[in-house]
């Protein structure tokens, strides 16, 4: 009687394990995607902030590719 429950714990163990692997991947990948949007916010906040410091007559270019 005992083996049947401990087939049915393996398994669910097992399961959980998966489960567990997987959501694990999944919180690495959101942080990642975290970090990386910072930098864009960070990035993008210090160049409006570099444009506000010019003068309204001040031309500028904004690059359209590679070069």
């Amino acid at each position: 009687m005992a083996a049947p429950i401990d087939l049915e714990l393996k398994k669910a163990f097992s399961e959980l394990q998966v489960k567990m692997l997987d959501t694990q991947q999944k919180v690495k990948l959101a942080d990642l995607q975290i970090d990386q949007l910072t930098r864009v916010q960070k990035h993008a906040k210090l160049t409006s902030m570099e444009v506000s410091t010019l003068a309204d007559s001040t031309r500028l270019y904004e690059g359209v590719g590679r070069m």
